[in-house]
């Protein structure tokens, strides 16, 4: 019984670990979006990477694509995000971030949830809802 309960508490500590860890790389991968820089950014993503619009919408795939489309972004727009929520569940991490950028030389702000998946320890899919 005593290594069973041990057992369950060392899962469960493995557990909260990986979540800590999970949030701490999109807080980190958000400091580098906020950069500005496209490579450190895409750095944080799996090379299998896929990108989309809720549910299920395809938006870019693959890190390369990625790579592509924020250098673009970047550009055109000079956008950075400021995590207000972050909620952890299972293997997931879920965010409200406010998302600021430039249109036509005008500051906008917008309101987005991001649902972010893992795989070996980098960001497999991400999902926008807004």
């Amino acid at each position: 019984m005593i290594r069973l309960i041990s057992g369950l508490v060392l899962m469960l500590a493995c557990a909260v670990a990986l979540a800590q860890q999970n949030v701490l790389l999109i807080e980190q991968q958000v400091d580098a979006y906020n950069s500005n820089d496209a490579d450190k950014y895409a750095s944080y993503f799996h090379d299998d990477i896929e990108v989309y619009n809720y549910p299920d919408t395809p938006i870019t795939a693959g890190k390369g694509a990625l790579i592509e489309t924020t250098r673009k972004t970047f550009a055109d727009h000079s956008p950075s995000s400021r995590i207000v929520k972050v909620i952890d569940l299972n293997d997931k991490v879920i965010t409200l971030e406010r998302a600021s950028f430039k249109v036509k030389d005008t500051r906008q702000e917008l309101d987005v949830i991001k649902i972010y998946q893992f795989q070996g320890g980098l960001i497999r899919r991400m999902t926008f809802m807004n």
